[in-house]
């Protein structure tokens, strides 16, 4: 039955319906970003393989129409979207979320991808749950993030003296860019395009699927594949929605969460493996910095999220990627 429907009308719709008819669970779900976006991505995919499977009804909205990532999680935690895919705002719900924003934390995708499907993700998962009620469904992947500016290539630290980067609002990765030399300028996705244009900041960071998706590489002259930070999406489900879906119906959910998982890192290799050539060849500047100064750079901060995320949580974080 659709729970969003006013109880006189849910009954009168039951009075007169078919006596075979099919129970369906209705799941509203919403994203920020439009299609083609690995946020869309993960939750369309999620969309069409639950319809495929039957027994639901998806209510779909795209494109912030129900607002940002940060409107669209308040409306998770209060019941009124059952599934939101979070980005890099999911710290804002869970502080050991942070430990994502630790540079340089994962060597490459492929540990990234296990750990998120291993111990580092029931570890997260559990801890979601317990903070916010909310049910993690499954990992998918923004990626690594690259830094794109209009003033200079970014090869040292010292590049990003004074550069004003648009950062999510994550506490800890304005931490980090300011630690480095930045200054980090919190602001809403759908907004970065027009203040880069219009040079309120000078930069953004994101996967190179995101830059090509809100058409940054337009007002912008300059991506560094600095790889700082690696952000997954986190696909989460209302917790009182979860729980009242039967054990086959929890099943079909978290098969079809894990195929908008893989949807978003095939997109992600495939956007790393394309986008570098087609930015250069629309003018852009693209330069492999030297890595090894900015992790000698970021290594002090590791003590700082020990206090954030906690020393033991870390150490274990730590401990299962080895």
């Amino acid at each position: 039955m659709n729970r969003y429907l006013p109880l006189a009308l849910a009954a009168a719709v039951t009075a007169f319906a078919a006596p075979s008819a099919i129970a369906q669970t209705d799941l509203r779900m919403a994203v920020e970003t439009p299609p083609g976006d690995p946020l869309n991505v993960m939750l369309s995919t999620f969309r069409d393989e639950i319809e495929a499977a039957g027994g639901f009804t998806p209510d779909y909205y795209e494109s912030g129409a129900l607002g940002d990532e940060a409107a669209l999680t308040e409306l998770l935690r209060a019941g009124q979207v059952d599934v939101v895919p979070i980005g890099s705002d999911v710290v804002e719900l869970d502080s050991k979320f942070a430990v994502f924003d630790l540079p340089f934390l994962f060597d490459d995708k492929t540990v990234a991808r296990e750990a998120l499907d291993g111990e580092l993700g029931e570890m997260l998962a559990t801890s979601l749950r317990e903070t916010n009620d909310l049910q993690v469904l499954a990992f998918g992947e923004l990626g690594f993030r690259a830094i794109s500016n209009s003033v200079r290539p970014i090869n040292t630290p010292e590049d990003l003296e004074g550069l004003k980067l648009r950062t999510p609002g994550s506490q800890t990765r304005i931490m980090a860019f300011e630690a480095l030399g930045a200054a980090p300028t919190p602001m809403a996705l759908g907004e970065v395009y027009v203040a880069l244009r219009q040079g309120v900041i000078d930069g953004q960071e994101n996967p190179l699927s995101v830059v090509k998706e809100f058409s940054f590489d337009e007002v912008q002259d300059y991506v560094s594949l600095t790889n700082h930070v690696y952000t997954p999406i986190t696909l989460a489900m209302s917790g009182s929605t979860w729980d009242e879906l039967s054990a086959e119906e929890q099943e079909t959910v978290m098969a079809a969460a894990q195929a908008g998982a893989e949807a978003t890192r095939t997109l992600s290799d495939e956007s790393d493996a394309s986008l570098v050539a087609e930015f250069e060849e629309a003018g852009m500047e693209v330069n492999t910095p030297d890595i090894a100064a900015f992790k000698e750079a970021a290594a002090p901060l590791r003590a700082d999220f020990a206090e954030i995320v906690g020393e033991d949580f870390l150490s274990q974080v730590e401990s299962s990627l080895e």
